[in-house]
């Protein structure tokens, strides 16, 4: 699934909203869990470096926004990973929004 739809020659991200349950099928699927809870350590759920960086990945492509794997590694934390690519999405809405307002790149 697309988390970028084309409108025009602008790309418009996925809603904020959808991020918890997608980057949580990402993390269920990675480290083989049942569920993953707002406060939900990477590590703490077995996961290692080599899962941070697939995580990674796998958040980027489903977003279509940077998504670090270093920032896992430093803040493993759920809920902190789901505000960061929530934090990247708005400032690609708000660049999307301002290029189409003004017809140039801020």
């Amino acid at each position: 699934m697309s988390s970028i739809r084309k409108v025009g020659l602008v790309a418009i991200p996925r809603k904020q909203s959808a991020v918890p349950d997608a980057l949580a099928q990402i993390w269920c699927r990675t480290l083989k869990v049942d569920s993953v809870d707002a406060d939900g350590d990477f590590f703490g759920l077995g996961g290692n470096s080599l899962q941070a960086i697939r995580v990674s990945m796998l958040a980027a492509r489903e977003f279509g926004v940077d998504v670090p794997a270093a920032e896992l590694i430093v803040d493993s934390c759920f809920s902190s990973m789901v505000e960061r690519i929530q934090t990247a999405l708005q400032q690609a809405e708000t660049a999307a929004l301002a290029t189409t307002s003004t017809g140039t790149e801020v």
